[in-house]
């Protein structure tokens, strides 16, 4: 039984529904979410094991944790950790007899808007960098262009940056788009 791990999963399924599905199709391939630690955020690991059927659910509760955390458990629910301030649990069940869904519609529609803000916010920051990077390229090079060493480290930072752009840009439009399907869901 090997251990496998998933690096930036909780990144990558930000939204906690996303994350929900992308942990039960590891498990329909014979791979098991093991208990979350501290770099869950960058990695997820999985042991090999026979599949079964298993539910998982993240939540963002409202209620005191200690009698959410005691609600749970006693229903039969197992804690898996912590990832991006959401709870990840998980149920094993019978065919025919899937648990039904728990979760804090109003406690995750304010983790998606708040964290679809902060990781906007931290979009805008790269972006300014990289047009404040192009423009202190541009400026520079109109004055009397760089020599090639230093404008190979101009175009490294920049392209750098790029990619970090895409992928909070993303992040935060996939989790702003969720906070409004709640919204909506809860009738707001």
């Amino acid at each position: 039984m090997g251990v496998q791990r998933s690096l930036f999963a909780a990144l990558k399924h930000v939204v906690p529904s996303d994350l929900e599905y992308y942990l039960e199709e590891k498990n329909s391939e014979g791979l098991r979410l093991m208990p979350l630690g501290q770099g869950s955020l960058f990695s997820l690991a999985f042991t090999e094991e026979k599949p079964e059927r298993l539910k998982y659910v993240v939540d963002c509760p409202t209620m005191p944790k200690a009698l959410y955390m005691q609600k749970l458990t006693d229903e039969g629910w197992e804690y898996m950790g912590q990832s991006l301030n959401s709870y990840v649990w998980r149920k094993s069940y019978e065919e025919g007899n899937r648990p039904g869904d728990f979760s804090d519609k109003t406690g995750l529609w304010q983790h998606c808007l708040r964290l679809g803000i902060v990781v906007m916010v931290v979009a805008l920051v790269f972006t300014g960098l990289f047009g404040a990077l192009c423009y202190s390229l541009y400026m520079e090079y109109k004055v009397q262009p760089p020599e090639a060493t230093r404008l190979a480290k101009y175009i490294l930072v920049i392209a750098i940056q790029l990619p970090f752009m895409i992928c909070f840009a993303s992040m935060s439009a996939k989790l702003i788009k969720e906070s409004s399907r709640l919204k909506h869901k809860l009738g707001r």
